[in-house]
């Protein structure tokens, strides 16, 4: 059984598995990172190959959109783009300025 296998080469079947499933999982990888979502490439990468790499290049922008979000609210609003941040001198977390308490302890600022 293991005979045709053998006979066909250990090469050619780690070729096989590197394209099949390491290879995609590098790739959506990759492109998810520049959109976001690292993690979610990965994952299809590897259970759908190719596919789910194709899958992660049409997602959306997640970086690009928020953004966006961000300079719309800004202008709207009529402030800068810059939102400026203090540390919290108990826990060291950043929190916007002019907030009340700290979001990571919960100390007033």
């Amino acid at each position: 059984m293991y005979g045709n296998l053998i006979g066909f080469g250990a090469g050619i079947w780690i070729m096989m598995v590197l394209g099949i499933w390491v290879a995609p999982a590098i790739v959506g990888y990759i492109i998810g990172k520049k959109k976001g979502k690292g993690g979610i490439g990965i994952v299809l990468g590897l259970f759908l190959s190719w596919i789910g790499v194709v899958i992660v290049a049409v997602l959306s922008d997640d970086v690009k959109r928020d953004q966006e979000h961000q300079e719309t609210m800004a202008a709207v609003m009529g402030g800068t783009k810059e939102v400026v941040k203090v540390k919290c001198a108990k826990c060291g977390a950043l929190a916007d300025e002019g907030v009340k308490f700290c979001p990571g302890c919960g100390a007033p600022m």
